[in-house]
C-alpha cells in the first residue's frame, strides 16, 4: 500500500507548485517523508529504497546487452 502512496505523492509533486517548492526545501528522506506524511501520504523509507533500487535495476536493464538480446521494447 505505502509504495502505492509514494507513487501517489510523487504524481500530487508533479501537478502542485507548493509541493515542488516543498520537496526542494528537504534536506533529508525524513524531511520528505514527514512532508509526504504531513500531506495525507502513507510513505516510509524502505519505500524510497525500493524505488531507487528499482530505477539502478531498470537503468542497468536499459543499457545491458539482455534488452537488445531479447528485444524488448521501452
Amino acid at each position: 500500500m505505502s509504495r502505492e502512496a509514494l507513487k501517489d505523492f510523487l504524481h500530487a509533486v508533479e501537478r502542485s507548485p507548493r509541493l515542488r517548492q516543498a520537496v526542494q526545501s528537504c534536506g533529508s528522506d525524513e524531511d520528505l517523508i514527514a512532508l509526504a506524511t504531513s500531506n495525507g501520504f502513507q510513505v516510509r523509507k524502505l519505500d524510497l529504497l525500493h524505488d531507487a533500487e528499482d530505477t539502478r535495476i531498470s537503468d542497468w536493464f536499459d543499457r545491458s546487452a539482455v534488452k537488445r538480446r531479447f528485444h524488448i521494447p521501452s
